[in-house]
């Protein structure tokens, strides 16, 4: 009984303090009330990316306070971060509850249990082997990250799609989005193999170059006309032409996490410079990964912009798709996945209605205390 009251705690505690956290770092976007959709984009990007992180961060930031602090008398620390996750998630609802009041609090409830099952159920993997790896280099260790590499093999070339498919995630798609990307892969001359409606709150479309599948979400067909679908359709089929070794390419992304499946053995043969080792895998990966997709991302606008029956659709329906998710027209890397959508309107033949942003922050002030607060207890040699 002791042990699942001080679980409990630790996850009502996580989950004050991401409520509380998030609410404080909202203020500046709640002070932009009324001003144009870039501002508030601005200003609310850097607190979802923060409250993102913090999803598992602050989970693992506790469960380490907990081991150091009751050494010997906490439960298994693996049920206190998931606990603390839990919590996280649950402090995280209010704040997505502010900024998207159109989506209904049961719609909301269920979309968050479909993405984090989506989303982190290879990420719980992941730190049920990390916990299982052995504190020295040998061939249990060579098991254990061989077998979780089939698994990301698995689930990148499906996996995921098929359980999606199982909760309900996905829904047949309806014969209006059925006829935009038929009609618009005729013309291209590109072919695909399935369309797949996403249930899902953000306007948003995929293309899966590896399985040839297309996604797009119930909130773009709500939002775009026909003629700005099929130019969001034409950049995604852009992706499925791309070279094979472009694909390849996008895998330096699992440099972020993969490494530190080796944290234990790691962390016991090099101390602290074996977790500097690692944490320099985590911070060049994602250059890296911007550099390629940006590229590639600048094709896709080029296609999709010289495939347009008319001029300035797809700006349009650029504009829209970042006014409705509230992404920022001007991020702060210089470098980022996709370019800013201020430059891709003008690259489109769109001067924008309105000056040109300042740019956004990349996370805000509670992303960096907890990521700081988590290299605390490093341990010293």
């Amino acid at each position: 009984m002791k042990g699942l009251m001080f679980i409990f705690s630790a996850g009502l505690i996580s989950a004050v303090i991401i409520f509380a956290t998030n609410w404080l770092a909202l203020i500046p976007w709640r002070g932009a009330k009324g001003k144009h959709w870039t501002e508030r984009a601005r200003l609310y990007y850097p607190v979802r990316n923060a409250a993102v992180s913090n999803l598992w961060v602050l989970p693992a930031v506790l469960s380490v306070a907990t081991l150091l602090l009751w050494p010997t008398e906490s439960p298994y620390w693996a049920f206190v971060l998931l606990a603390t996750t839990i919590g996280a998630i649950a402090g995280t609802l209010p704040m997505d509850r502010e900024v998207n009041p159109r989506i209904p609090l049961n719609e909301l409830l269920q979309e968050t249990a479909m993405n984090w099952l989506i989303r982190f159920l290879l990420w719980f993997v992941f730190l049920g082997a990390i916990v299982l790896m052995p504190d020295q280099f040998n061939i249990r260790s060579v098991f254990i990250s061989g077998v979780f590499m089939v698994l990301c093999i698995f689930w990148n070339r499906g996996g995921w799609i098929w359980v999606g498919q199982k909760i309900g995630l996905f829904l047949p798609p309806p014969e209006r989005l059925q006829r935009i990307i038929r009609d618009t892969a005729s013309g291209m001359n590109v072919s695909f193999n399935e369309i797949f409606l996403v249930r899902s709150s953000l306007a948003q479309a995929y293309a899966l170059p590896i399985t040839r599948k297309i996604l797009f979400t119930e909130r773009i067909l709500q939002l775009c006309p026909d003629d700005e679908i099929a130019a969001i359709c034409t950049h995604e089929l852009a992706h499925l032409t791309e070279a094979l070794s472009d694909y390849y390419k996008r895998y330096v992304m699992w440099l972020i996490f993969l490494p530190w499946l080796f944290f234990k053995p790691m962390l016991h043969a090099f101390g602290p410079l074996g977790f500097f080792v690692l944490l320099s895998f985590t911070l060049i990966a994602p250059v890296l990964y911007r550099k390629v997709c940006h590229k590639l991302e600048m094709r896709a606008d080029h296609i999709a912009q010289a495939n347009e029956p008319d001029a300035g659709i797809y700006a349009r329906a650029l504009a829209r798709l970042y006014e409705d998710n509230l992404l920022p027209a001007v991020h702060g890397k210089k470098r980022a996945t996709h370019p800013h959508l201020y430059d891709r309107l003008l690259a489109a033949g769109m001067t924008p209605d309105f000056p040109r942003p300042a740019p956004a922050k990349s996370t805000a002030w509670h992303g960096n205390l907890f990521a700081f607060a988590l290299a605390l207890p490093l341990p010293r040699k």
